[in-house]
């Protein structure tokens, strides 16, 4: 990461350090362990469904099939299992693979066919809400088998079992973007598409990964926050597609590609999640969170393009030769 990026993310941890006191004092006992640790794990459904829309941003891209993704894999896990975990064995990979399917079609879609992501992913969001809502007959009834509860809500040595699992995503998301040919191609699409593939990065291929890790971790995803609830209903998704592009711009991304890192996302996840929690103490309602995602997405975009105005205008003078004027 270059010392931009870290600006960005520190800038992230710092307004999650002052939002966090901030909240403290509206409603004192928010930063006991215990509260602090119900706070991580709500950020981690979060997180781990932000994960791969930060791949998917960072490359120029947006995925808005992520609500149904998470929500198609939700219910057919319980209703495939029927509260069993035997059956898990078989349906958790197969759900999984799915979601990464998913986002390959996205994927190759965007790459291929050169449709916008916004319509691409968007197409296929509506197609799979409504295979879903034809094959359970709008009404899913099965509970969360016990093993995918412990996951969302057991612990290891008193630390919670999901946050393991975060951990574990967001250090292989950090070594994928830092460490890897593959992020490296990630942040030239983003920067430009056209000048990364007349250099040599291999567009499609990076692409069509960053959309099938999208659906991965979505999937992943609405599989652990089954867990959570115990049970999955229709649209548990919904609020998710907002959250995961509001916490990658809150993490100091350009919505418009090229730069960000999951480190910030992580920043976000929680901010997002500690403003969940303020809204009660100040008794607003969840339509105050829905204006702050969109303010946050405005505000970010506007920058982004601000930015790159002043880029664009300042490179011809830049590349100019010097020498007498005519």
């Amino acid at each position: 990461m270059n010392i931009r990026r870290h600006r960005a993310i520190l800038l992230a941890y710092l307004g999650m350090i002052v939002l966090l006191l901030l909240t403290s004092v509206v409603a004192p006992g928010f930063l006991s362990p215990t509260h602090l640790r119900s706070t991580a794990v709500l950020a981690a459904f979060i997180g781990i469904v932000a994960l791969g829309q930060t791949f998917v941003i960072i490359g120029g891209g947006i995925d808005l099939s992520v609500p149904w993704v998470l929500n198609s894999a939700a219910v057919l896990m319980t209703l495939l299992a029927g509260s069993q975990d035997a059956p898990l064995l078989w349906i958790v990979p197969m759900l999984l693979a799915a979601g990464a399917l998913v986002g390959m079609i996205n994927g190759l879609g965007v790459a291929i066919f050169g449709v916008p992501p916004i319509i691409m992913t968007l197409a296929v969001n509506v197609i799979l809400q409504g295979g879903i809502l034809v094959y359970t007959g709008g009404a899913p009834t099965s509970t969360a088998p016990a093993a995918i509860q412990f996951l969302a809500v057991g612990r290891i040595a008193g630390f919670p079992v999901v946050l393991i699992l975060w951990i574990v995503l967001a250090a292989l998301a950090t070594i994928l973007l830092s460490k890897t040919a593959f992020g490296r191609y990630l942040y030239a699409i983003g920067t430009s598409a056209t000048v990364a593939e007349f250099s040599g990065v291999p567009t499609l291929r990076t692409t069509v990964l960053a959309y099938t890790l999208s659906g991965f971790t979505a999937a992943l995803a609405g599989m652990l926050l089954t867990g959570y609830t115990a049970q999955a209903y229709l649209g548990m998704g919904d609020p998710y597609l907002f959250t995961s592009i509001a916490a990658v711009a809150i993490g100091g991304a350009s919505i418009l590609g090229g730069s960000g890192h999951y480190i910030g996302t992580i920043a976000g996840a929680l901010v997002l999640t500690i403003l969940t929690g303020l809204l009660p103490a100040l008794n607003l309602s969840s339509g105050a969170l829905l204006i702050v995602y969109g303010v946050v997405i405005l505000v970010t975009v506007s920058l982004a393009s601000e930015a790159l105005s002043s880029l664009f205008t300042f490179l011809p003078r830049f590349g100019r030769p010097r020498g007498p004027s005519a």
